[in-house]
């Protein structure tokens, strides 16, 4: 699926990048909730249609295209042809297309660019479509439907899910196997995964050894389901117990008695690939990347979880399917998103590493098969937990919110500061950040 992701790195936590690419360039504002008046769809009367869907490349590729969409399309709606605006190329982007008059049919952004829609002036009501195309929102996990209406802060569906980028524990055998540790089980909390860390986290050889890389503290916070702003009163929340809570957790993944912090400049990837650090957190997309390392002996098991968030892994970060309101083909776009959900097609990207929105056990049960090398790994532990719900950002740039506490983290680590200083700094950043965008939207 895709887009290309910068990898994370402890170095300079210039992860406010990933954040932002994976959340969404931007929020939408409170008032902006009135649902925009939209041309009557016509009837299809399966009479040959193109609709023209804009979406990255990263997310749908040349090979997803054809196997997702285009191919079991056909073999349903024949009468519909597909057209893909890749929104890379110049001239191609969202707001250029709106601006030409040339607004595509649908649209596939991840979760918070569904604000980006709104904003536009181009979001739709899906839901008498999805009636109309009989689509059982009851197959969907619920998390991924609820997040689409957290984002903007309606009571209707303007996307729906496609698929999603799961995370897991990696974990590097050898490293285990050199200091005779038991390897890490599915069902671990991040406190269990410290008690194993602290056993492989050493100096021999004059060689040091990390026993995790967590990520960044805003993975936590997106795993917990914290909240970066009060958009009731319009107040910054990093100086609640629970962000306190969340810090302290997170320092104890970075620190370890007799040993140095990690180095900022140290890649988690690299990292674990030079055979440094033992275990780390991270997504599905970096499968094929360490299945090209021959001689690496690796496996996964669930990511960690939260005590404030039993059995829940990382957030929804799905791609979302949107109809546009202006689309005059709004039946053939809905049907196209009624084969992407069906359970042939869940079950084919299941298959290829790319995680169902369904809930059905049988579909997760398929992550990966499509890759032999895998079937002696754990990786249906990508499928296990469940997804965390997303919280909106309203007003506040995805940036904004993102940097405040990536900076926090980074001074509690490396400049010497302790949790209530760090923490007391982000509020003040974020009362400031709230007050300058308030008076934009005035």
């Amino acid at each position: 699926m895709r887009l290309p992701r910068i990898l994370v790195s402890a170095a300079s936590f210039s992860l406010l990048a990933l954040f932002v690419s994976a959340c969404g360039s931007s929020d939408a504002t409170e008032t902006a909730k009135k649902e925009p008046a939209a041309p009557e769809t016509p009837k299809v009367n399966n009479q040959p249609v193109t609709v023209k869907i804009a979406v990255h490349a990263g997310i749908v590729n040349d090979a997803d295209l054809k196997r997702y969409f285009i191919d079991p399309v056909k073999q349903k709606f024949p009468h519909i042809t597909i057209e893909r605006i890749n929104v890379a190329d110049k001239g191609s982007s969202l707001n250029e297309l709106v601006a030409a008059g040339t607004t595509p049919d649908m649209v596939i952004n991840y979760p918070y660019n569904l604000t980006d829609l709104t904003k536009l002036g181009i979001d739709y009501n899906m839901d008498d479509l999805i009636k109309k195309q009989g689509i059982d929102l009851n197959r969907i996990s619920p998390e991924y439907l609820e997040s689409i209406k957290v984002v903007n802060g309606f009571n209707y569906y303007t996307g729906l899910p496609m698929n999603n980028n799961t995370f897991a524990l990696y974990y590097n055998k050898d490293i285990f196997d050199r200091f005779g540790v038991a390897y890490p089980k599915d069902g671990m909390t991040w406190e269990d995964v410290r008690e194993v860390a602290v056993k492989l986290t050493r100096n021999e050889g004059g060689v040091q050894y990390y026993g995790i890389f967590p990520d960044n503290v805003y993975r936590g916070a997106y795993q917990a389901s914290l909240p970066f702003v009060d958009l009731k009163n319009n107040k910054s929340v990093f100086q609640t117990d629970e962000w306190k809570n969340l810090f302290q957790l997170w320092y104890t993944l970075y620190t370890f008695p007799g040993a140095p912090i990690m180095p900022k400049e140290m890649n988690t990837v690299n990292g674990f690939k030079t055979g440094q650090i033992a275990m780390f957190s991270g997504y599905s997309g970096q499968l094929p990347d360490l299945l090209s390392m021959k001689d690496l002996k690796w496996d996964v098991v669930t990511y960690p979880s939260n005590k404030s968030a039993p059995g829940v892994g990382q957030r929804v970060d799905s791609p979302m399917m949107s109809v546009t309101n202006t689309s005059k083909v709004k039946d053939a776009a809905m049907q196209i998103i009624s084969v992407i959900l069906s359970d042939e097609v869940q079950t084919e990207m299941t298959k290829n590493l790319q995680s169902s929105v369904l809930k059905d056990p049988k579909i997760n049960a398929q992550f990966g098969k499509a890759t032999p090398e895998l079937a002696s790994k754990n990786v249906v532990a990508f499928t296990k937990p469940k997804v965390a719900v997303l919280k909106p950002f309203g007003f506040v740039p995805v940036g904004s919110a993102a940097g405040i506490p990536i900076a926090a983290f980074t001074d509690l680590l490396y400049a010497g500061k302790d949790v209530n200083t760090v923490l007391r700094e982000a509020d003040e950043k974020m009362t400031k950040v709230i007050a300058e965008e308030l008076q934009k939207i005035k």
